[in-house]
């Protein structure tokens, strides 16, 4: 039990930063002396700035000698933006090093071999459920190799996201629309289409960060698109990828180390999201009105059985003002 205390403060110091739009890990580090004392914590603030482990040997300084680390996440074994994590403990003498979860990124795993190497005692495990659902978005990236992918979509109890006339604006209350403003926080990168963008000229940012915070905004699409669209503004412009959407959302994790991914886009976007089997979670909002025409939210995508039409039992069912918000995964 004692190993899970100590752990379990790593682990809440490893999400005192918002990293949910950074390409790096969340991370947290506990160092602890023979005596039981904690001598040195230390969490990570994003790519460029000093790691968990590197932070808490700063702070316990000489009393990192011949004591025990924690650590959520396998201490780093190569150079990136800064200096390997494994080399800095053997440095600093610690003597064990506790791990929740091992590094699935192959550049950067290793550290726990060379700590070993180097005599330093290694355990793994402990708390590795937790450590895992830190990073979920992160860890799924690595295993899979693209983004974790989530659809929003707003529609009327009748399943429409415009009206036959192709009015869609607003479908939902304010409530609701604060509620997506949480959610746009909470990943690295929005994609829509250029349709989309035609259609509504939305910002798609996020209001309670700065300018220079915001997700990256990706349109998807090759219909021109005018260069005084709302999207294109700010330090953070949206950027356009051309291609099959599969292969762009491959690429936002590939080339740009977005582990999260909002989609927000129309029918077109929608279907072959779920024809690609790229839907991994799901946030739909309806509103409390009935069109009877329009434009489906997904429209047809194989399922032509009752047998065939994939089910989720495990969803969440909210209020949102006057609307309803049903939030479940699809793995």
């Amino acid at each position: 039990m004692t190993a899970e205390r100590y752990m379990s403060r790593a682990l809440e110091l490893a999400i005192s930063a918002d990293l949910a739009r950074d390409t790096n890990p969340i991370v947290g580090a506990v160092i602890v002396d023979d005596a039981g004392n904690i001598v040195g914590e230390g969490f990570h603030n994003g790519s460029g700035s000093a790691h968990a482990e590197v932070v808490a040997i700063a702070q316990a300084g000489e009393k990192a000698k011949g004591a025990t680390m924690y650590c959520t996440l396998e201490p780093c074994n190569a150079q990136g933006k800064t200096g390997p994590c494994a080399q800095a403990i053997i440095a600093a003498g610690i003597s064990k090093v506790i791990i929740a979860q091992r590094d699935p990124n192959v550049a950067m795993a290793g550290g726990a071999q060379t700590l070993i190497n180097a005599g330093i005692t290694v355990d793994f495990d402990v708390m590795t459920d937790q450590a895992r659902e830190l990073n979920a978005s992160w860890n799924f990236a690595h295993e899979n190799h693209r983004p974790w992918v989530i659809w929003k979509t707003a529609t009327s109890l009748d399943g429409f996201i415009s009206a036959a006339d192709g009015t869609s604006q607003w479908i939902t209350g304010e409530p609701a629309r604060e509620r997506v403003q949480e959610i746009r926080a909470s990943v690295g990168a929005i994609v829509t289409g250029s349709g989309t963008v035609l259609a509504d000229d939305p910002l798609l940012t996020v209001r309670s960060l700065s300018e220079t915070d915001q997700p990256l905004r990706v349109i998807v699409g090759d219909r021109e698109i005018p260069q005084d669209a709302k999207i294109f503004a700010g330090p953070k412009p949206a950027i356009r990828i051309k291609g099959d959407l599969g292969e762009v959302i491959k690429a936002l994790w590939q080339e740009h180390g977005i582990h999260k991914v909002l989609v927000e886009a129309g029918a077109a976007m929608a279907h072959s999201l779920w024809t690609a089997d790229l839907v991994d979670e799901v946030y739909w909002f309806q509103a409390p009105v009935l069109m009877g025409a329009g434009t489906p939210a997904i429209g047809s995508f194989g399922v032509n059985t009752l047998a065939n039409a994939p089910r989720f039992p495990q969803y969440q069912l909210d209020r949102v003002g006057l609307d309803l918000l049903i939030h479940f995964k699809t793995r």
